[in-house]
């Protein structure tokens, strides 16, 4: 009879076995994160938060990259700063790579063709996956820090044409009373999640109120996911963030 989880002694007996060779500082890590130069509150479900995870994680963040720079800037001069945190995190060990934010899609070709791993520069990269999984009169709702910014072009990074993006609805968040103020424009002051997840589950049924042929909800923005479940339960739809993204992709470059 066999006892135990065989992925379990699988996983240790990776673990254990990888240093023999050294070479590097650490080990038994799989997924590398690439976080913007922002201090705002990071809460448990966040992309910044190392508790996010059922696994470890490597950050390191990329100085210079603020969240108006990323957002509003459309990330230029930046993806040289991003290759170079990227190199220095596969350098680590990792076997695969996240951004925090995503309006990094911009990126999402240019990155993957300077790594030597899998990246994976936004929760995005989800829609043409999600919009398979819907009818043809379905759509997606996208949450996204600025719906002011986001462009076709973001879109494009991620494989997402103009006739799919036809079936996305665009939902901004820089109207917010609460969140916006804390993430994009964090002046300092504490977040309260419970009263997060109330304006963001009130704009996430609004939108579905609007347009009830929203058949998912995809959250461009990787602070959002904290609050993943609550929408889920809220709207009864399937929503994909970024949390679900590194999850997936570890899933997919874990060898243990």
């Amino acid at each position: 009879m066999i006892k135990g989880n065989h992925r379990d002694r699988t996983f240790q007996q990776s673990v254990s076995a990888e240093p023999r060779f050294g070479g590097r500082h650490i080990y038994g890590i799989d997924i590398g994160i690439l976080l913007l130069d922002v201090t705002f509150p990071r809460i448990v479900g966040d992309v910044g938060n190392a508790l996010s995870y059922p696994f470890p994680v490597l950050f390191d963040v990329v100085h210079g990259a603020t969240g108006r720079r990323v957002v509003e800037g459309a990330g230029a001069g930046l993806l040289d700063d991003f290759a170079s945190a990227a190199e220095r995190v596969v350098a680590q060990g990792v076997r695969g790579l996240v951004t925090s934010c995503g309006f990094l899609a911009i990126y999402q070709r240019e990155l993957a063709e300077r790594t030597s791993v899998p990246v994976a520069t936004s929760s995005l990269l989800q829609i043409p996956l999600a919009l398979s999984m819907l009818r043809r009169n379905q759509k997606i709702a996208v949450l996204t820090m600025d719906a002011r910014f986001l462009t076709q072009r973001h879109f494009a990074g991620v494989g997402v044409g103009r006739p799919e993006a036809r079936r996305l609805v665009i939902v901004g968040l820089e109207g917010t009373s609460y969140f916006y103020p804390r993430i994009h424009e964090f002046d300092g002051q504490p977040l309260d999640p419970e009263v997060a997840e109330h304006e963001i589950v009130d704009i996430a049924r609004d939108a579905l109120a609007q347009a009830p042929e929203i058949g998912a909800f995809v959250f461009e923005c990787t602070n959002l996911a904290p609050y993943s479940m609550a929408v889920r339960r809220a709207t009864g739809c399937p929503v994909f963030d970024i949390v679900s993204l590194v999850r997936w992709l570890h899933e997919a470059v874990h060898s243990a």
